[in-house]
């Protein structure tokens, strides 16, 4: 019988050690914390990169709302303790930044409606999905997992009504805002504030159409913030912002003999997929340079 060489007592207990601490030290990932943790991390990054830098005093926030949970410290302290930057902290910054290059493609300046959302926003919601939809794109991350025996364009029918429905629903826990609605709801919105602030007012036909619009797509969401404007005469902060950004148009247009109603529609009818927004601050721009 062959017998083997016994291992030395400290040796197995050093080699246990090391094992378990290579264990302890391994730094932990947003994917490892609490969906609480992670949630308040991400929202804390989304901030930071959107304002381009926090008050300190945000940072002992963030530590307030982490305290108790050990990894998630951790985590918050391999940035401002060791001051490294994990790399799926970086994944958030550098999606963060995409959406905003897009937001302001469409002309919208989207920390200042990052600041809007995160007053009413339910904590419980995707900080980069929330963004996504403020941005007016659909966030890739919470794509369904596919199978291989799966057809392609059955899933992404499937996964646009999915979607869509989901932004369609009537809010039960607060009333909506614009970025709540299906993005296609979002720019029919727009584009009628704009108009009927650059129009000094619409036909009445023109929001039953924009309603009855609603209503066949079953769009229960768009009625339900349509009717904060024209039935409750309530109308949101965002609302305001978009009638307010007209009325500065209709200001420099009339200043210069235009007719901002006009110069809308002439961009819109040569340009059709320009944004509302984008639209406005263009002509503004083009106003502003014939002064």
């Amino acid at each position: 019988m062959n017998y083997t060489d016994p291992i030395p007592l400290d040796e197995l207990t050093a080699s246990s050690e090391t094992d378990e601490l290579q264990a302890v030290v391994e730094p932990p990932r947003l994917e490892d914390l609490s969906p609480e943790a992670s949630g308040r991390i991400m929202r804390y990054i989304v901030t930071n990169t959107l304002e381009h830098g926090v008050a300190p005093n945000a940072v002992v926030a963030l530590y307030a709302d982490l305290a108790g949970d050990e990894m998630a410290v951790r985590y918050a302290d391999r940035r401002f303790m060791l001051r490294e930057v994990p790399a799926d902290w970086r994944e958030v910054e550098n999606r963060v930044v995409d959406l905003e290059d897009t937001a302001r493609e469409r002309g919208l300046d989207l920390a200042a409606a990052w600041r809007r959302a995160t007053g009413v926003a339910m904590h419980g919601q995707d900080a980069l999905e929330q963004l996504a939809r403020l941005a007016g794109v659909r966030n890739s991350a919470g794509r369904t997992q596919r199978s291989i025996f799966d057809d392609p364009e059955d899933l992404d029918a499937l996964e646009d009504e999915d979607g869509i429905d989901a932004f369609h629903a009537r809010m039960s826990d607060r009333l909506p805002d614009l970025f709540d609605l299906a993005v296609e709801a979002q720019q029919r919105i727009r584009r009628f504030a704009i108009e009927e602030r650059l129009e000094h007012g619409l036909p009445p036909v023109e929001l039953l159409d924009l309603y009855r619009g609603f209503e066949i797509s079953d769009d229960q969401r768009a009625q339900q913030y349509l009717d904060r404007v024209y039935v409750e005469r309530e109308p949101p902060a965002d609302w305001l912002d978009l009638q307010s950004e007209a009325g500065r148009l209709v200001d420099l247009a009339e200043a210069r003999g235009r007719d901002a109603g006009r110069l809308f529609a002439d961009l819109l009818r040569t340009s059709p997929a320009i944004e509302p927004m984008t639209a406005v601050r263009l002509l503004m721009e083009r106003l502003i340079r014939q002064a």
